[in-house]
């Protein structure tokens, strides 16, 4: 029997038992849309948090009070450990000589910026930041003019604002020149940031900046000062940070052997640390699809018992006319894995169409990677072949005299 014979024979074998075929395979269609759909949209997820990180500049790290993960062990740790202020901030600007823009900055949450009678909800973030913060955190200035030196060392009331908040407030005139409240309190507008768009699925230009020590003047000074440092070279980030931490250490008065009360990173650490929470999530998702492609070779291997019961007679006229045990052996072996590759097929389709029917409903993005096809593809012909040979063997060790015989 030729490939062509075998492959119409094995199709109309399967056509034959619709219901029990369809049953069979639910188990490889949950198996392969459980791996296709969450391999899409850790994907995903995985290309925006690279791409977003990366806007933040690769030359740039932070330096910041706590640790970005923290344990429950850790918690009580946290509660002692000492602001960042000022002084950090000079003994970085004058012994870390790797590092070229060293700018504090403080944050708020929840601000409404108001032009006369109009306001802007209450989601606007407000940095408090010196003239390195900008540069630092790759915020680009369109119209007007950055923060000064002058304007952090007077306190001055002047503010930068982000396109939505200009769009929100100014669609008809030109904002600069003009005094708006932040949380109630007057700034003059100084200067327009670029339009950004979305990082990390928020609206990175929902905010606007003020000098650091207008934001301590209006907001008070309770707030720990987080340290951008943009470094000489980028292929020396290491060393930058390594020497960060050594002046940080002598700056806040730590003994050799004593902890860190402080933390370093940067975007790629940020990257790392998102792959790592997501690998446990694709060992997860490889369990289940594992679990579901199990049983469903316990059925695979059942429905091909019965149809070797159902064809005794047809493999003892096959024998009798001359046909091979390996022929035989081969056909029922080809019905499995074209049974079990029919699930596979189905599964990658409904998966993908799940991984962006779920990825338009949370706002996420997705991206399927081909590498998952082809693996759910591949389990489908392990889990044919693997439950398929022992029917197929069955069927082939068949006496034909005795075939000949069953009713």
């Amino acid at each position: 029997m030729n490939i062509n014979e075998a492959l119409r024979v094995s199709l109309a074998s399967i056509a034959g038992s619709k219901l029990r075929s369809s049953l069979t395979l639910l188990g490889v269609v949950i198996g392969v849309l459980t791996i296709i759909a969450t391999m899409s949209i850790i994907r995903g997820l995985n290309n925006l948090v690279e791409k977003e990180m990366n806007q933040l500049t690769a030359d740039v790290f932070q330096v910041q009070r706590y640790d970005q993960n923290i344990n429950f062990g850790e918690q009580q740790e946290r509660k002692y450990r000492p602001k960042i202020g000022l002084s950090e901030v000079v003994a970085l600007q004058e012994n870390a000589n790797l590092c070229k823009i060293v700018a504090p900055e403080v944050w708020d949450w929840g601000s409404t910026i108001k032009y006369k009678n109009d306001a802007t909800n209450p989601n606007i973030v407000v940095l408090g930041g010196t003239p390195g913060s900008m540069p630092n955190n790759g915020y680009n200035i369109e119209r007007g003019r950055n923060l000064s030196e002058q304007d952090v060392r007077f306190a001055r009331p002047v503010v930068i604002l982000g396109y939505a908040v200009v769009q929100r407030l100014f669609p008809y005139r030109d904002p600069l020149g003009e005094e708006v409240s932040v949380n109630g309190k007057k700034a003059l507008v100084v200067g327009i940031f670029e339009e950004m768009g979305s990082v990390l699925n928020s609206n990175a230009d929902h905010r606007v900046a003020v000098p650091i020590t207008t934001f301590e003047y209006w907001w008070g000074k309770e707030r720990s000062w987080n340290i951008t440092v943009q470094v000489v070279d980028p292929n020396r980030m290491e060393e930058a940070i390594d020497q960060t931490v050594a002046v940080m250490r002598v700056a806040r008065g730590l003994k050799p052997g004593e902890p860190n009360n402080f933390d370093t990173w940067n975007s790629s650490e940020l990257v790392d640390t998102f792959n790592d929470m997501t690998k446990w999530i694709k060992v997860a998702a490889f369990g289940i699809a594992a679990i579901a492609l199990l049983v469903a070779g316990v059925g695979i291997m059942n429905i091909m018992l019965v149809t070797v019961t159902e064809r005794t007679r047809e493999i003892g006229v096959r024998k009798a006319l001359g046909a091979r045990r390996s022929s035989i052996l081969s056909q029922f072996l080809l019905e499995a894995v074209i049974l079990t590759e029919i699930g596979g097929v189905i599964g990658v389709g409904l998966g993908i169409a799940s991984a962006y029917l779920l990825g338009g409903a949370a706002n996420l993005p997705i991206a399927v990677p081909l590498w998952s096809i082809v693996v759910g593809l591949v389990f489908c012909s392990v889990i044919g072949l693997g439950f398929g040979t022992w029917p197929a063997w069955k069927a082939s060790r068949l006496d034909p005299i005795e075939a000949l015989r069953y009713e």
